[in-house]
């Protein structure tokens, strides 16, 4: 049983007798762990009723050995078995014991697997299970999955923690800086993540910074100088005003800040990264030009803030999409020089600006 509101769950409800937890994002998942563990040991008072094992070390049976004895003056005793996929890829022979007790669980314990990985058929299997499309391919995984796997999916209360495509990370984002009391305008939120990048954990390192920023000046909504201030250095600012730079045709500032960052910070290489996203992003707006989605929707398939959404359409309009695919292969190439050392890097990266408004300069 796949668990929604999960957090509320974990935090006050009802616990389940079993519970997986897993997932891709490192973060969340440990998160969670750290959560249902922390409310656990509060509700512990002698301290001897919560547990954690390593997968690797216990066998099934003396895992099911564990989980039957009853709590010591506390509702229920409760078992973390952590890197739990290497324990539940194991082979049904082996893991015989284990599958009859979820069966018929004790109803005293709080049995937790917690796996950092799953089989790459079960990856996003969560998402597949909410897409009425996608509901019977993701039956039939479940299926040919290994059984300890197959049973917790099918008969447990389970939480994954998926991927979070690009698009979803400004909302996690500004969800989680209003945890920590303050707001992103969308110029703070764009410029974070492009500074930052789409890592969780990066994220929310900075997003606490920033939280100590709030506190100390007093300020509800942080602005993109708080952001540079706190986050960037001088060379993470000029990479974002190149982008700009570049989507508006500006040659000469566009190399002045290449120049810079190559000359004095030695940044070629998160030159190559940023532009590189940014164009890959102008590219995916040749799916949407001409329809009538809404900034709203236009901004979700890029991962923006819908402030941001008709700067980069005036960018992709003046570049088109010949332009646009001509600057990803100039980076392309440009990335290939510079790890082969074809050239010096700053004669790599004024040949790509070059290039890059050379490409918007044809389409004019």
């Amino acid at each position: 049983m796949m668990l929604e509101h999960w957090e509320e769950r974990l935090r006050r409800g009802r616990l389940p007798p079993v519970l997986l937890l897993f997932g891709e994002e490192e973060l969340l998942l440990k998160e969670a762990f750290q959560e249902l563990r922390a409310r656990l040991e509060r509700q512990d008072p002698v301290g001897l009723n919560v547990e954690t094992v390593e997968a690797e070390s216990i066998t099934a049976r003396e895992l099911v050995e564990r989980a039957q004895v009853y709590p010591i003056l506390a509702e229920v005793r409760a078992i973390f078995v952590q890197q739990a996929e290497h324990f539940l890829g194991r082979s049904e022979s082996t893991v015989a014991a284990l599958v009859d007790y979820l069966r018929h669980p004790q109803p005293t314990t709080v049995l937790v697997f917690v796996a950092e990985t799953a089989p790459e058929s079960l990856r996003g299997i969560s998402r597949q299970l909410r897409n009425p499309k996608q509901q019977k391919r993701a039956h039939q995984l479940l299926q040919r999955a290994p059984v300890l796997w197959r049973v917790l999916l099918e008969e447990h209360a389970w939480v994954e923690f998926p991927k979070l495509y690009d698009r979803e990370v400004p909302s996690w984002v500004a969800q989680r800086a209003r945890r920590y009391g303050y707001e992103l305008s969308p110029p703070a939120l764009e410029a974070l993540i492009s500074l930052v990048g789409t890592d969780l954990r990066e994220l929310s390192n900075e997003l606490q910074k920033l939280a100590i920023v709030a506190q100390s000046t007093g300020v509800s909504v942080l602005e993109e100088e708080h952001v540079l201030q706190m986050v960037g250095l001088s060379r993470a600012f000029s990479v974002f005003e190149l982008q700009k730079a570049l989507g508006e045709g500006r040659l000469q500032q566009a190399l002045q800040i290449a120049q810079y960052l190559v000359r004095s910070q030695r940044q070629e290489l998160l030159v190559i990264a940023m532009l590189t996203r940014y164009f890959l992003m102008l590219w995916k707006l040749a799916d949407l030009e001409g329809t009538n989605a809404t900034s709203e929707a236009i901004a979700e398939a890029l991962g923006i803030h819908p402030f941001f959404v008709a700067e980069y359409q005036a960018a992709y309009r003046r570049f088109g999409p010949v332009g646009v695919e001509r600057a990803l292969v100039a980076l392309h190439r440009a990335d290939v020089a510079l790890k082969t050392g074809e050239a010096p890097p700053e004669a790599v990266i004024s040949e790509l600006i070059m290039r890059c408004v050379g490409t918007l300069e044809q389409h004019s």
